[in-house]
């Protein structure tokens, strides 16, 4: 087992314990050994996912800000990050805290709403899917949100630990998501 494995591991279970302050140090913790391990990118960027979004549910929209900036770096080499759902999600709900730019907060919801479908708010603050709702017009196959099942769930299917768990409960089914 690798060090940011047991770290990873262990923030998992923090998160399950809705103890999310504690797992983003745990999360942290494990960030620093993916590079010296060898980790894929792609698992890099759940790393960073994990830790934006404990770090969100903490309350820390700094940390979370930086957590994504990262994740963002790493786009272009790790192809699941510009489209994925979640990572709009979080970067919605980042600026949301942040308070500070709510033509970037609208833009990520508008895309974590189109790329993942209105399941990607399941247990959010209802009124980030509202807003974007009355911004956007449903997809016109349907004529309707509900039912929409978003255009690149696909960026999501490499997920690990919590954030699969938390994915799969929102979506209604594990990986591979079309």
């Amino acid at each position: 087992m690798s060090s940011s494995g047991a770290f990873l591991r262990h923030g998992d279970d923090l998160m399950r314990q809705d103890q999310p302050a504690a797992a983003l140090r745990e999360y942290q913790e494990a960030w620093p050994l993916t590079h010296t391990e060898g980790t894929a990118v792609k698992e890099r960027v759940w790393v960073l996912l994990s830790i934006a979004n404990a770090a969100v549910r903490t309350g820390e929209f700094d940390e979370a800000f930086d957590a994504l900036v990262g994740a963002h770096s790493l786009a272009e080499e790790a192809g699941n990050v510009v489209g994925n759902p979640m990572f709009h999600l979080l970067a919605g709900l980042t600026y949301a805290g942040l308070d500070e730019n709510s033509e970037l907060m609208v833009d990520n919801f508008a895309r974590a709403l189109i790329c993942g479908g209105p399941a990607m708010f399941v247990g959010e603050d209802p009124r980030h899917l509202n807003a974007v709702q009355q911004i956007l017009r449903p997809p016109a196959e349907l004529g309707r949100w509900e039912g929409y099942e978003g255009c690149s769930r696909d960026q999501m299917n490499d997920v690990t630990g919590y954030l699969r768990e938390l994915l799969t409960a929102r979506l209604g089914s594990p990986p591979p998501w079309i």
